[in-house]
């Protein structure tokens, strides 16, 4: 009995190491790039196995080998993507760069400025952390609106900037919940003051409307609040506090009336 036992173990054992020994080599076979070092086959060999260290290793020799090449600026391109690919954003941003400053007239270019954006934008974390790259983001896409006004990115970089917006919007409604939780109402008013001026396009502009307005009303400025609800109801036509902006103004109509 023990010898079976024995038997059985010895089996379960080579298994084991049979199995361990098949996967140690796979993983150590590496991929065979069959395209001679120095050339964009071998770059997009890699690119198409997504390999995108390799691959943008591979674009950054065949570029400095070939700067005057036909393909030396997709090739700059391409190692810019590659970077994109692998989530290094600020590298990524200064490939694309260098993509518009030594092939200028490259058809690249306009893709290039675009991506350079993207990779700002990408860089972007949860509001309570900087938000620098947002704005980065912001001022490389109004430039980019002046030098390419017909783009066909365009619709893509207005949504880009909608988010933006709305990502500082809420950001600074962090800060006033803050001030009122410490009744500092005063300095809530004046973020929200300063919300509706440098965010105009955001998406949540009728929630800092009604946030106004209510405020207007807790410090007894009902003048204000008034002028707040009826911004409301006349712009956010679609908003779903339209409705109770139009409760309110009901409601202050005695004063209304007479002003």
């Amino acid at each position: 009995m023990n010898s079976m036992r024995h038997r059985r173990g010895l089996v379960t054992a080579g298994w084991l190491i049979m199995v361990v020994g098949l996967v140690l080599a796979g993983a150590g076979c590496s991929l065979k790039n069959p395209h001679a070092l120095g050339t964009i086959e071998r770059a997009r060999f890699w690119g198409e196995h997504e390999r995108w260290q390799d691959a943008a290793d591979s674009y950054e020799i065949f570029v400095r080998q070939n700067p005057t090449d036909s393909l030396a600026a997709r090739a700059q391109y391409e190692k810019a993507l590659a970077y994109m690919e692998l989530g290094e954003y600020p590298l990524a941003a200064v490939e694309f760069q260098i993509l518009a400053q030594d092939y200028p007239t490259s058809d690249l270019v306009e893709d290039a400025v675009f991506r350079e954006g993207e990779c700002y934008y990408l860089q972007v974390g949860r509001i309570e952390r900087d938000v620098t790259p947002a704005h980065e983001a912001r001022l490389h896409w109004l430039d980019f609106s002046r030098q390419y006004p017909t783009s066909g990115y365009m619709d893509e970089v207005r949504a880009y900037m909608q988010e933006i917006a709305d990502l500082m919007v809420r950001k600074q409604l962090r800060a006033v919940e803050v001030y009122e939780q410490l009744r500092r109402h005063d300095a809530a008013a004046l973020v929200l003051d300063r919300v509706l001026v440098d965010e105009p396009t955001s998406s949540l502009i009728d929630e800092v409307l009604m946030r106004r307005a209510k405020l207007a009303e807790r410090l007894e400025d009902e003048e204000t609040a008034r002028q707040m609800y009826r911004r409301l109801v006349a712009e956010h036509p679609d908003s779903d506090l339209r409705e109770a902006a139009q409760d309110a103004l009901a409601r202050l109509a005695p004063a209304d009336a007479t002003s």
